[in-house]
């Protein structure tokens, strides 16, 4: 199997993940802050990583590049406070189809600082997967509630975070990248979380627990699709995410796509569907 392949297998788990983690949030938020929700997020991460890093050794972390964890740690706190928040605000559907601009903003950065060779059946995907997100909010047909922007300013920060586990994943393990994303990101969600704390009651610990171990299974997946192919690649894959969130939507929260929502989604899966028949054609030829 190919590298570009196996990214994109690794990135189609991390979909279907991040997925069910964005049901656990929107159950959560009833319960207690978005910030509340990302706190306790990197402390569990950290929880689940200490046996294995007690196991293998301090040697396993040693990196050379601390401060580019500091910038990816930084971009995905903001990435996650952003779009925890914008799920409380509009649809999960619609916050996530926002989100899809991601790999539009991926591909830019990935330009400028990772040098990467984006082909023009790339772009091309990348834009017919911007129309249809832009299909599914229909600006100025239908009023623009704050979550909306709340809910571009995530994906911008997603792209950064994307970026820079990237170039991080030329020198260091996917391990050591989690291990130093979840503890640099606590001291930067534990004063917004302070700041709007509200104690959750005992019941909400099972969800909370599944949500750590799901969001954490999810950022694995994540972080191996984007060490082993090509950001501008594996990041259109994420769009699978919007069929799944609808169900979930739906089932969960009776919340009701309308028809635009899935004209955009059939917009979207054939860029990606494309995207990826061009690269295994290319990859053929070459072969």
């Amino acid at each position: 199997m190919t590298a570009s392949a196996r990214g994109m297998l690794w990135m189609f788990g991390a979909a279907l993940l991040f997925s069910a983690s964005v049901g656990f949030v929107k159950h959560l938020s009833e319960s207690m802050t978005p910030f509340q929700i990302v706190f306790f997020r990197q402390i569990m991460g950290v929880a689940f990583m200490l046996p294995w890093l007690l196991r293998v050794g301090l040697s396993v972390i040693h990196t050379d590049r601390l401060s580019l964890h500091c910038w990816r740690a930084f971009f995905s706190y903001a990435g996650m406070a952003a779009s925890y928040y914008a799920f409380t605000m509009i649809y999960i559907a619609d916050a996530v189809a926002l989100q899809f601009t991601t790999p539009l903003f991926t591909t830019i950065l990935a330009i400028l600082f990772l040098k990467e060779n984006v082909r023009i059946h790339r772009w091309l995907a990348l834009f017919f997967g911007f129309v249809g997100v832009l299909i599914i909010v229909r600006p100025g047909f239908v009023e623009i509630s704050l979550g909306i922007p709340i809910a571009l300013l995530a994906a911008v920060f997603y792209a950064g975070s994307n970026v820079t586990n990237r170039a991080l994943s030329r020198t260091d393990a996917t391990a050591s990248i989690l291990f130093y994303s979840f503890i640099l990101q606590i001291p930067l969600a534990t004063i917004p979380a302070m700041a709007t704390w509200v104690t959750p009651d005992l019941v909400v610990l099972p969800f909370l627990l599944g949500f750590g171990v799901n969001a954490i299974a999810a950022q694995w997946c994540l972080t191996r699709a984007l060490a082993v192919a090509e950001a501008s690649l594996v990041e259109p894959v994420m769009f699978v995410r919007l069929p799944c969130v609808t169900v979930i939507g739906y089932f969960l929260f009776a919340q009701i796509p309308d028809n635009w929502t899935w004209i955009g989604a059939i917009v979207i899966f054939s860029s990606t569907y494309l995207l990826a028949r061009l690269e295994a054609r290319q990859l053929k030829n070459k072969h």
